[in-house]
């Protein structure tokens, strides 16, 4: 600890040591005065002849001292100012003391209480004042040093030195007490005050623990609301099993076919064989297998479900925990009728273009709606977190719509310009961010890709580039973002996104479970067969590298 931290910290000290002190200080005071009145009323009335009785009236002149000290204890403005009061206070005390005894007259009866007197004065500064210890030392040197002046004034020291001497050494004596005391209370409060400070300390990171606790749990449950909420809005029928092959999650979709189909509604706890009848009789080895390799499997198998053949589209999904698979996720998408369009297709390869066409055009008008909706449903909600969620989604949506516009205005239905399209999914983002004072520079080499390409490419462009607006500017200051569409010879591509900004925090990771949009990106990488290496350095820049595989693929997505 440096020199300025221990004076703050002897300057706390010293605030809380007088603070705490004045409940005690006030009645210790107001008991000396009562005490103090009481006897001289007493001899005032019963020895009114006495001659000590004129010493008794003389020392009443601290009364005054003491009616000011207890006073200013019950204001609270006066209380940064204690100190300097009761230091002019008890400088005041050392002029009595000098005035008292310069005036004694040591051959007169009472004259011995003086320095009796004294010493009553000297204790009291020591127990009752909590002013800073050196500071009481030297006010009782002054006191001593009054008394010693008067004494000496007042012809005691040369008529009486035994007299004197005597008295002085029980003064002193006092004062050493005083001392003594004043150190013990000092030493004992110094450690309770660093015992509180420390309890206080303890609290206040108790404290900060629980409330991050409760903002972890928070999360957690909105995390897990998001989940369910994204699953049950799907409408292919979705189910997760555990490693005992006990069904955990069903999603809406199925719940519904489940319960329509005759099954009990009651799916808690119990196995897929029970809940899911229909599913083939390969499903635990297929399960099994996912279980063990930590990959995705996708099959096309035709079902019997309510006496109908339904050609499903199963995918089964790993989820991990750490490096362990956990879970799997199956996903069955109902493909009979795009089977029957695949025949139609075959029949007329004119009428397949224009049905495609159309799809995709429905499907980007149907997007176009899900957008609308989602700003109707943000025009009367005040829920600025909400509004940010919806609007992350609405965005995610744009690039997928963004896609299926590029399809069926495209020459060709089954790849996409990738640089066209990463072109307008940047304008479409930085029109979103028209606030902000950032250049977007972009240097795209011109490659077709299919869809099962762009469409994880746009939803991580999305995502990178609107952190980047989001995050990289703080106070919208300037900036300059690039994005960078390098092919190689070996079909191999590589997306840059990167800027000149604040950079990423140093809890920063891939990993981490509380981005919702780091975590869609590190699975479409996955999706991608690619691999991803970012920098929080000078900016940030993230760089995704994959191949293009212009091949038809066994699988539906």
């Amino acid at each position: 600890m440096n020199f300025h931290s221990k004076k703050k910290l002897r300057r706390e000290f010293q605030d809380f040591y007088m603070i705490s002190s004045l409940p005690t200080m006030r009645i210790g005071l107001f008991l000396t005065l009562v005490l103090f009145t009481c006897f001289v009323i007493f001899n005032y009335i019963f020895f009114p002849d006495s001659p000590e009785q004129f010493y008794y009236q003389r020392f009443g002149i601290i009364s005054p001292v003491l009616v000011i000290s207890i006073l200013v204890t019950y204001f609270r403005p006066l209380y940064k100012w204690l100190h300097l009061i009761y230091i002019f206070l008890n400088l005041l005390v050392c002029v009595a003391i000098f005035n008292v005894g310069i005036h004694s007259d040591f051959s007169q009866p009472g004259s011995e209480y003086y320095y009796t007197w004294v010493m009553l004065v000297v204790i009291g500064l020591f127990v009752f004042y909590r002013m800073p210890f050196y500071t009481n030392v030297i006010i009782g040197l002054i006191q001593i040093t009054a008394f010693i002046a008067a004494t000496i004034f007042n012809h005691t020291l040369a008529q009486k030195p035994f007299f004197f001497y005597n008295n002085l050494f029980f003064v002193f004596a006092i004062y050493s007490i005083g001392f003594i005391l004043a150190f013990m209370f000092r030493t004992l409060n110094w450690k309770n005050f660093l015992h509180q400070k420390a309890i206080s300390k303890n609290n206040l990171q108790l404290q900060e623990e629980i409330n991050e606790r409760k903002q972890a749990v928070v999360a957690l449950q909105l995390s897990e609301t998001q989940y369910h909420n994204t699953i049950d809005s799907i409408p292919d029928w979705i189910f997760v099993v555990d490693r005992n092959f006990h069904v955990i999650i069903l999603n809406s979709s199925l719940k519904y076919g489940h319960i329509g189909s005759g099954q009990v509604a009651n799916t808690s706890g119990k196995s897929i064989d029970e809940i899911l009848p229909f599913m083939p009789s390969d499903t635990i080895d297929e399960l099994n297998y996912v279980f063990d390799q930590g990959k995705i499997l996708v099959t096309e198998e035709k079902i019997s479900f309510i006496d109908t053949d339904v050609h499903m589209e199963i995918r089964k999904v790993p989820i991990f925990n750490d490096r362990d698979v956990i879970q799997v996720m199956t996903i069955l998408r109902d493909r009979s009728k795009e089977k029957e369009v695949e025949a139609l297709k075959q029949k007329n390869a004119e009428q397949k273009e224009i049905m495609l066409r159309e799809i995709h055009h429905r499907v980007k008008n149907n997007l176009a709606i899900v957008i609308s909706l989602l700003n109707l449903q943000l025009r009367n909600n005040t829920d600025q977190g909400l509004v940010r969620i919806i609007r992350d989604i609405e965005m995610r949506i744009r690039s997928m719509a963004l896609i299926h516009e590029h399809l069926y205005r495209g020459e060709n239905l089954d790849r996409i310009p990738l640089a066209t399209y990463l072109h307008s999914l940047a304008t479409i983002i930085t029109s979103t961010f028209s606030g902000h004072r950032v250049n977007l520079v972009t240097s795209l080499d011109v490659t077709d890709v299919s869809i099962e390409i762009a469409l994880p490419i746009g939803l991580i462009t999305n995502e990178l580039l609107t952190n980047a607006y989001k995050y990289a500017f703080p106070r919208h200051q300037d900036g300059e973002i690039q994005i960078h569409l390098n092919k190689a010879a070996d079909d191999q591509l590589t997306l840059m996104i990167k800027d000149n900004g604040v950079g990423l925090p140093d809890s920063f990771s891939m990993d981490s479970e509380k981005s919702l949009g780091m975590f869609i990106v590190k699975l479409l990488v996955q999706q991608l067969d690619g691999n991803i290496d970012y920098s929080g350095r000078n900016g940030t820049s993230f760089t995704i590298q994959f191949r293009n595989l212009l091949v038809k693929r066994q699988v539906f997505l």
